[in-house]
């Protein structure tokens, strides 16, 4: 009887098999080793008591670069203990800067605004550089707003350093505040001009009179009138500050025309708008004017922001004033 003889595979045959089976091994490790680390897709910041980035967004301290437009996304690796993170807001880091102090309680209350959410792992709350309070979110998602109670701060001045760790990437978000801190919420003392404590020399002898009366002006000093109340136009453009998904967050720049106004209405036309801030949302596509923003003189321009859904993409607006 005849061996069983197995049919033999050609070596060229293997060494294709080996090859093929070896790129696809080393695809695999390149797709592993090169992928990017997710970034976070949460925005937020500390709007009261005021951080720097919100006293730069509303105003209140001047020349703070992108910030301004912006205060949401002070976004950069986890672990920075300067205000910036490290990231591209560099201004917020300026210590020279005459950041004003704010008014805190030692048991003080910190509202957080949230314009686009993620799940958090913890909330880091510092005293000049130490560490104070920390608050472990366990992967949850925050709400819209909410506040944190902060207990038994140290009196005096002082920098609150704040970080919000997210959950699912490696990126932080970060804010500061300088603070005065009083048991009551008392403002900073102001320190008063220095009193001369040598009375000025008077004079010995009466400074001498005129003879001759000044002359009086025979034609009456003209008068300013006072301002009318607003009739006239306003003008208005949009556009995608940032986007996400399929959301973006907007801004709206109202722009009143040669005669000053009382109230606008903007119209936002390509957008879906969900959430808006210095102005009153009616529906999904209009604005209205605050209480605070809606007299402009003539030429004055203001602002209001929006999140909304779509790409941001294809945006107009049409603005009517009284």
């Amino acid at each position: 009887m005849r061996p069983l003889v197995l049919p033999r595979t050609p070596r060229s045959a293997v060494g294709r098999l080996l090859l093929t089976a070896l790129a696809a091994l080393a695809l695999t490790f390149a797709m592993l080793t090169v992928a990017p680390a997710p970034s976070a897709q949460a925005h937020g910041w500390i709007s009261d008591p005021p951080s720097r980035q919100d006293l730069c967004y509303t105003g209140a301290v001047k020349d703070c670069g992108p910030v301004q437009y912006e205060p949401w996304s002070v976004e950069a690796k986890k672990g920075s203990m300067q205000c910036s993170g490290g990231g591209r807001f560099t201004e917020l880091d300026n210590e020279s800067r005459a950041w004003p102090r704010q008014a805190l309680k030692t048991n003080q209350t910190f509202t957080w605004d949230i314009v686009a959410n993620h799940s958090t792992s913890t909330w880091e709350y510092f005293v000049d550089g130490k560490l104070h309070t920390t608050i472990n979110d366990n992967g949850a998602m925050p709400p819209k707003r909410f506040t944190h109670q902060i207990n038994n701060l140290p009196e005096g001045n002082h920098k609150i350093f704040v970080r919000w760790n997210i959950a699912d990437t490696v990126n932080a978000f970060y804010q500061c505040i300088d603070a005065y801190i009083t048991p009551g919420g008392n403002p900073a003392p102001t320190t008063p001009a220095p009193q001369p404590t040598t009375p000025a020399p008077q004079p010995t002898t009466p400074a001498p009179q005129p003879t001759t009366p000044a002359p009086q002006p025979t034609t009456p000093a003209p008068t300013t009138p006072a301002p009318q109340p607003g009739n006239g136009s306003c003008t208005a453009t949009v556009r995608a500050a940032n986007s996400w998904g399929s959301g973006f967050q907007g801004e709206v720049t109202v722009k009143a025309g040669t005669a000053a106004v009382t109230s606008w209405k903007v119209t936002v036309n390509g957008a879906t708008i969900t959430q808006a801030w210095n102005s009153v949302l009616s529906g999904t596509t209009t604005l209205a004017n605050a209480g605070w923003n809606g007299k402009l003189a003539a030429g004055a321009s203001t602002t209001a922001g929006f999140i909304a859904n779509g790409s941001g993409t294809g945006l107009s607006a049409t603005c009517t004033a009284s």
